[in-house]
């Protein structure tokens, strides 16, 4: 099978849609015979991480600011719509987009080609630029991404997503019944060990996460209004630790006055896991998988989540090993179970381990491959 993978996201940093990317490219290359990868490019944005056995092309968005500006308002938001410079005359099996939003001025191309197309959904596209785009951009936005989003869910040979709301949020709004789906989920991106940390024992929480993106600090702003004051009430020792990407000042001088601890760009999470004893997910906007819940999971911590961010995570759920709120009087319920439930660490890294290791996924997308009829 020779595969060209189409990414959305940029290869370099350590946010969730770069992780989830890398996994899925990395899966494909192992099962593919050949594999090309088209990838965006900007300075100092070389793709890390990567299959050294892939083909890369990085693309560089040439066009003038006031260009994109337009091709913003107009829908054309695809850096990889002259797609036939890019591929010339290679012949592929499979062509892999790694994100709804590649299909526009693309997908046609490789349909009269007679070649296969698989969509991977990161999100319910305008789920999640709904809560993480600023007004008056959100309104061109949103409409040409239900359009192109659309356009992905109806002409792929397969829609693949992370999450199973994230699935029939896609079916409900833009299929018309015929269309393929399987839930693939998240995944690492190498093979690798998590080991059990020694348990901490005072009431240590912690938070990660990208905390300068607005669907992280627009849910951890009142969160703290609202939902910390329960949180000392059920746990008066408690202290709260903030890890992550870029936060912003105001973040930053809100949790200052209320005592928690940020700990911004942290080099490895590793260290600031291991001081920890409970893991919160706070994040109620934005679609898709939260993957800074693996921060937590993979750590073996017991987790309180909030709804929006416990999609994915149902098999912990059900386990008692992951807890989901969706307003202050069930925090206060969950934390109350926290402090009286004991958690084991290895049955959680254990059941992490089964569901999102690399080997794991790259046979989850093997048995969906088959399936389909694509290999």
């Amino acid at each position: 099978m020779k595969v060209l993978f189409i990414a959305y996201q940029y290869l370099f940093g350590n946010g969730g849609g770069e992780f989830a990317a890398r996994a899925y490219i990395n899966a494909f290359a192992e099962i593919a015979d050949e594999m090309t990868l088209l990838y965006p490019m900007c300075n100092g944005g070389e793709a890390t991480g990567i299959n050294k056995s892939i083909r890369c092309i990085p693309v560089w968005d040439e066009r003038p600011k006031i260009r994109r500006i337009i091709d913003f308002l107009i829908g054309r938001q695809n850096r990889f719509r002259n797609i036939e410079k890019l591929v010339g005359d290679d012949d592929y099996d499979v062509v892999v987009y790694s994100g709804g939003l590649l299909v526009e001025g693309t997908i046609d191309f490789f349909k009269r080609r007679g070649i296969k197309t698989i969509t991977i959904h990161h999100n319910y596209d305008y789920e999640y630029f709904r809560d993480n785009t600023k007004f008056p951009m959100r309104i061109p936005q949103l409409f040409w991404i239900s359009r192109i989003e659309g356009e992905a869910v109806r002409k792929s040979d397969l829609n693949i997503t992370l999450t199973p709301s994230d699935k029939e949020l896609l079916k409900n709004h833009y299929a018309k019944g015929n269309e393929q789906f399987e839930v693939l989920g998240a995944f690492e991106y190498v093979r690798k060990e998590h080991p059990i940390y020694t348990d901490v024992e005072e009431p240590k929480f912690l938070i990660t996460g990208s905390l300068g993106a607005m669907q992280t600090e627009n849910s951890l702003l009142p969160w703290m209004d609202e939902y910390y004051p329960i949180l000392k009430e059920v746990f008066p020792a408690a202290t709260l630790t903030l890890a992550g990407k870029n936060p912003s000042e105001k973040l930053k001088e809100k949790a200052s006055r209320l005592g928690i601890e940020v700990i911004p760009n942290p080099e490895s999470m590793q260290p600031v896991l291991a001081k920890a004893k409970y893991y919160i997910c706070a994040t109620a906007l934005g679609g898709g998988l939260k993957l800074r819940v693996m921060d937590g999971l993979s750590a073996g911590l017991p987790v309180i989540c909030h709804e929006v961010s416990a999609r994915g995570y149902e098999a912990f759920a059900q386990k008692g090993l992951l807890l989901v709120y969706n307003d202050r009087d069930s925090f206060q319920k969950q934390l109350e179970i926290l402090k009286t439930k004991s958690f084991d660490k290895k049955l959680t890294v254990d059941l992490y381990e089964q569901l999102f290791s690399f080997e794991e996924g790259k046979q989850r997308l093997v048995g969906l491959l088959k399936r389909n009829n694509l290999i």
